[in-house]
């Protein structure tokens, strides 16, 4: 399956210094519809080095989210060893031959940005490459044929959304 969805929870908005606290992800074959439910990934990460908290994203997660923050904090480990068992979890079963992996984000100028520069920082190979981004809010405004923004809220199941 090429297609990732990709969902991240982070200290802010700002990629260059916020930090990552969860990455979920799910693989899925758009082309046959199919979504490989049975082998996502969900791990929490502490805090990385050189990273913080934007004060407003703070109040946030303070607020009605404060449940779910206190269940990743349950759940943090190192960020080097998520984001490498993020890399094995992508390229799992992949060929050199293969197609690359197309990485989908709403949007993916937030979560494409933030997974990229992690990536970076820790000095591993991002298994996604730019050209292959695909950003849900463009795809939905084409589905549409409407380029006005539709504000997707998918509400909390549980801890999950």
């Amino acid at each position: 399956m090429l297609d990732v969805m990709i969902d991240l929870e982070s200290t802010g908005t700002h990629p260059e210094h916020s930090a990552i606290i969860q990455i979920a992800a799910v693989r899925f074959d758009y082309e046959r519809g199919i979504v490989d439910s049975s082998d996502m990934f969900n791990r929490a990460l502490s805090m990385a080095p050189g990273r913080y908290w934007e004060e407003s994203t703070r109040q946030w997660w303070q607020g009605k989210n404060l449940k779910v923050y206190h269940e990743i904090c349950g759940r943090m480990e190192e960020p080097a060893v998520v984001l490498k068992a993020f890399q094995d979890w992508a390229n799992k079963d992949r060929q050199p031959s293969d197609p690359p992996l197309r990485f989908w984000g709403k949007p993916t100028s937030f979560d494409y940005s933030f997974m990229q520069s992690y990536f970076r920082q820790f000095g591993l190979h991002f298994p996604f490459h730019y050209r292959y981004q695909r950003d849900l809010n463009s795809f939905l405004a084409g589905l549409a044929n409407s380029p006005e923004h539709r504000e997707l809220n998918v509400p909390f199941v549980g801890m999950a959304h």
